[in-house]
């Protein structure tokens, strides 16, 4: 366990020390960079794979928690030198900050409101100011139960999922994103959960247990372990179930 590490399990003991520490650690480390230090190579490797089974990517790349944009980014660069060009772009984030914490998702206290917090005109900036042309990419702002309605598939050509990320951090947030998702995910999909073990192995919290009710809601498919990522997440690919 890193040092970092270390000291935010003491602190969580502490809520209001907690949420303050981690306020003030992002505005001292307020660089456009990403928290998930494994999350860009993973949506490669998820790319590559795709491209190596079907020999063309034509789904597109959904990212779900943008913070500062940096990882959407990368996903936007390994597309490019990929030779990807059919792959549409979508990210979808509050640029708020996460919402109030409720249920389950107040477990340790290691979320809370406003946390990640980053107004969409900077992410725009950091991306435009790396080379993306924001007018090839969609972003969806909005709390989730606010944004990811009916009426939002058909404002947008979305095509069926090629790599879809998880980053946003609640079991609540995970289970409508997925839900939304479901005319998109499909047999190949590969999902890539950010957060997959921020409560350790358990399948009672977080993103373990909104992606198995995801799977018992679906038996048509089943899932294929990938790879693990920095700092705690882990990738599957949907198979046929059987």
């Amino acid at each position: 366990m890193s040092f970092k590490s270390k000291v935010e399990d003491l602190l969580r003991n502490y809520p209001p020390l907690f949420r303050f520490a981690s306020r003030m650690y992002h505005k001292m480390h307020g660089s456009f960079r990403t928290l998930s230090p494994g999350a860009p190579g993973a949506i490669r490797k998820g790319f590559e794979r795709v491209q190596q089974r079907d020999g063309s990517v034509d789904g597109d790349y959904y990212e779900f928690g943008l913070f500062r944009g940096y990882t959407f980014l990368q996903a936007w660069n390994h597309a490019r030198e990929l030779g990807l060009s059919n792959v549409n772009f979508y990210g979808f984030d509050s640029f708020e900050g996460l919402p109030p914490a409720e249920g389950i998702d107040q477990a340790d206290g290691r979320f809370f409101e406003g946390q990640f917090a980053c107004s969409r005109e900077e992410v725009e900036n950091n991306l435009a100011g790396e080379g993306v042309l924001l007018d090839k990419i969609n972003l969806v702002e909005g709390y989730y139960e606010d944004s990811l309605t009916e009426e939002l598939h058909s404002r947008f050509p979305f095509k069926p999922a090629a790599v879809v990320l998880l980053d946003c951090d609640y079991y609540s947030s995970t289970v409508t994103a997925l839900k939304w998702m479901e005319p998109y995910i499909q047999v190949g999909t590969i999902l890539l959960f950010d957060d997959w073990f921020s409560y350790g192995e358990s399948n009672e919290l977080g993103q373990q247990k909104a992606y198995q009710e995801f799977l018992d809601r679906h038996p048509e498919y089943r899932s294929e372990d990938l790879w693990e990522f920095e700092n705690h997440g882990k990738g599957f690919e949907l198979q046929a179930g059987t």
